[in-house]
């Protein structure tokens, strides 16, 4: 048997044993655990206590500035820093195999998940981040081996807010932002650019978003657009330093909820649409350029009922996905997908949950996934979960199609497969919060670009077996905050010395910091990462921000990025940014 089944086989039996000792003498407890997330409920939100996965959860302020890689389980493998380009990586997964969610709505590129984070709003639109680590197709649909990272929005503020920085190698930072009442209605308009002439020759970069939105507690309608314009010395061959790539990002999202007294019906329409312009030689663009346009037209009708013995979530989604390209061709993905959840209400400490999908997409086989997770509260303050799934993946249209002298795709690919198995508990205090979690993920048909003599093709990896553990400590006090996370990582597979991706992953990462709220108004963050990747040296990384806030609405800001001056690579063959200071200036009214 498995180490996956075993983990698995285990945890259902541990929690149906102590569930039977105690299901007599049970007794209504009131859980800590009661903060709300949307990432694992298609519709509504569901409460922490009863979530068998493990999730991790960013709020406004300095959790937001630090972003998601302050949890040790995730990394952004940057090309580009100041998110020029970022490759989503949960759990050892390569940018391929996460999901992007926003507003609890599924994001999709069928070229390429390389683009899946040009996103067109900024950390200040943000309310909340979610993470969710494991298994997330019988959520989502395709995707979803390392887990699914999910951005919220905020309601709108009243006011004005305005921002201007300089940094290190002609950083430039601006941003304004309006906020209004529409009606009842509160109406955001946000504007911003970054911009550096780069820390080497044609690593410089223009980054120009856009966002407009209305949001309440029922609707949300949002517009965004951005523009990225940078130089890809080395991004995707290093046999040439005079790459570069251009890309235009459009997304609408809209919302509504309707709800009755045992029920929540909350429709959801996305359509996104990206363009991607790529040049080998930025001084001869003739010489070798590929343009690619892709679309994705997706519709989500989630529907939450609330019974006495059960809650259920039924829905249906729909995608239709396109692909115009000078390189790969062109090409049309349909997918129909239904779901269905149920979370047995058995007890107030005990919350399993099942949930099935079945997705058909057009010219490819259709796949059936499913979860199973069981939380069961010991005490207020202690929770332990348990779960196990199947996930999948479809290829992409460039791991299918492309065509070039020295790479190839492969249109005989199979769907990427994989079981996830995972035990952990979470403890939380009014000032202390601790979290672990042991997981294990049996990959099977994994894809990934292989070089055999002068060429590189896509093929299906027969296996890849991730074994892990996280561990996440935070404390709470008026006035500092301390942090820890740590992820150790482990993969096997047959191919993974001569894999592109598979096998770039961080063995240890362990990150650590503080928020102090210092006299004088003064806001300091600190965080300090080691990193230990796979088949490569180790990695200090040291970031700082120091915050004065005046009376009158002015904000000040101090702030350095790999303070140590570090030389390492997150993508082989692509240089870090190096040591970085910059000041910024706000106002806020």
């Amino acid at each position: 048997m498995g180490i996956g089944r075993i983990l698995g086989l285990g945890g259902v039996l541990w929690f149906l044993f102590n569930t039977n000792a105690e299901a007599e003498n049970s007794e209504k407890i009131t859980s800590v655990f009661l903060e709300e997330v949307k990432v694992t409920a298609p519709a509504s939100v569901e409460t922490v206590e009863r979530v068998s996965q493990e999730v991790k959860v960013l709020k406004e302020g300095w959790e937001l500035k630090l972003g998601p890689e302050r949890f040790s389980n995730l990394q952004f493998r940057e090309r580009g820093e100041f998110g020029v380009q970022q490759d989503l990586s949960i759990r050892g997964s390569t940018f391929e195999q996460n999901l992007v969610v926003f507003e609890g709505i599924r994001l999709s590129d069928p070229q390429t998940g390389h683009h899946l984070m040009n996103l067109p709003f900024t950390q200040e639109e943000l309310s909340s981040v979610e993470l969710l680590a494991g298994g997330a197709s019988a959520l989502y649909g395709p995707g979803g081996f390392g887990g699914a990272i999910n951005f919220n929005l905020k309601k709108p503020e009243k006011g004005v807010f305005l921002s201007g920085g300089y940094g290190s190698y002609d950083l430039w930072e601006m941003k304004g932002s309006l906020g209004f009442e529409l009606g009842n209605t509160p109406l955001g308009i946000n504007l911003s650019q970054q911009k550096s002439n780069g820390f080497i020759w044609n690593r410089d970069f223009d980054i120009r978003t856009f966002n407009t939105y209305v949001k309440d507690q029922s609707k949300l309608i949002f517009y965004g657009f951005q523009e990225k314009d940078f130089g890809a010395r080395n991004f995707y061959t290093t046999k040439y330093n005079t790459e570069w790539e251009e890309t235009r990002t459009h997304l609408f999202v809209a919302k509504k909820n309707f709800y009755g007294n045992s029920w929540f019906f909350e429709p959801a329409l996305l359509y996104r649409i990206h363009y991607d312009t790529y040049l080998l030689d930025r001084n001869n663009p003739d010489f070798y350029k590929n343009q690619h346009k892709s679309q994705v037209l997706r519709a989500n009708l989630p529907l939450r009922l609330e019974k006495r013995l059960a809650d259920y979530v039924v829905g249906v989604e729909a995608s239709y996905e396109t692909l115009d390209s000078s390189r790969l061709g062109d090409h049309v993905r349909q997918g129909l997908g239904a779901y269905f959840w149920i979370y047995p209400k058995i007890s107030d400490k005990f919350f399993p949950s099942l949930g099935v999908r079945y997705d058909s997409l057009a010219k490819n086989e259709d796949l059936f996934s499913y979860y199973l997770g069981l939380a069961y509260l010991i005490n207020p303050k202690l929770k332990t979960r348990a779960s196990f799934s199947f996930s999948y993946r479809a290829p992409s249209f460039t791991e299918l199609y492309y065509d070039s002298p020295y790479t190839k795709g492969n249109p005989g690919l199979s769907n990427e497969k994989a079981y996830n198995s995972e035990i952990g508990f979470d403890y939380k205090t009014s000032h202390v919060a601790l979290s672990g979690t042991l997981f294990y993920r049996t990959g099977k048909d994994i894809i990934d670009w292989i070089k055999v003599g002068a060429i590189t093709q896509a093929q299906n990896i027969e296996e890849l077996k991730t074994l892990g553990a996280t561990m996440d400590l935070n404390i709470a006090f008026n006035r500092i905050k301390p942090f820890l996370s740590y992820t150790y990582l482990n993969q096997v597979a047959k191919n993974l010395s001569s894999a592109r991706y598979q096998g770039s992953y961080l063995r240890h990462n362990l990150v650590g910091g503080v928020y102090a709220k210092l006299p004088w108004d003064i806001d300091l963050i600190v965080s300090a990462n080691l990193r230990k990747p796979y088949r490569a040296n180790e990695i200090y990384l040291l970031i700082l921000e120091l915050k004065k806030q005046f009376k009158t609405g002015v904000g000040l800001s101090l702030w350095g990025k790999n303070l140590l001056d570090e030389e390492y690579e997150e993508i082989k063959g692509v240089k870090a940014w190096p040591q970085t200071f910059g000041l910024r200036i706000e106002f806020k009214k």
